[in-house]
């Protein structure tokens, strides 16, 4: 009889082991569909393993993520790097996708695992702080918004307005004072 157990038990843990072969980690048991407590750790769902000193300090910078999704740093052109400030890049940096009150997010970190910054799409201009409001209302009255990028990093959040009045477009950097940090705009 106790041999049956042994085996069973043996049995058990080879099927476990030899289970689904995909190129998914989880770094949680435990998958909810309500937002992460303070104590859950991110899902990762990617095949790219980065340095365990990054993904640490990742998790402690943004302990309440989902859906995390690493990479190497390849150009993103969302992102006007020029406009940011942020140092220049190489594909020896790292970029993770994840997710924030079920708003996607990116983040970039360098080789030795310090962030650089951070991008979000604002989908709904009301989320905007009400001084970026107010600066949009006085000097942008009758423009649509076509996008706004939420860019964090070690200094500011600022906003990355893209604007439309018929022909007219325009695109300005904003901080969350309303202090309008650059702008490009053609007619």
């Amino acid at each position: 009889m106790k041999k049956n157990w042994m085996i069973i038990i043996a049995g058990t843990f080879l099927l476990g082991a030899c289970g689904d072969n995909s190129t998914e980690t989880t770094y949680n048991e435990k998958t909810t569909d309500t937002a992460p407590t303070t104590n859950a750790t991110p899902t990762v769902t990617s095949d790219y393993n980065p340095p365990d000193n990054l993904r640490t300090a990742f998790q402690a910078k943004y302990p309440n993520v989902s859906d995390v999704k690493w990479s190497a740093y390849k150009p993103y052109e969302r992102i006007n790097w020029e406009w940011t400030g942020w140092p220049s890049m190489d594909t020896s940096y790292y970029v993770v996708n994840y997710t924030v009150d079920n708003r996607p997010h990116m983040s970039w970190w360098d080789k030795i695992g310090s962030w650089i910054g951070s991008s979000s799409t604002i989908e709904d201009s009301t989320m905007l702080p009400d001084p970026v409001k107010k600066m949009l209302k006085n000097n942008y009255a009758g423009y649509k918004i076509t996008s706004i990028d939420e860019e964090n990093d070690k200094d500011r959040i600022a906003y990355e307005i893209k604007l439309e009045k018929g022909d007219a477009h325009a695109r300005i950097l904003v901080d969350k004072n309303g202090k309008i940090l650059k702008k490009d705009a053609k007619a």
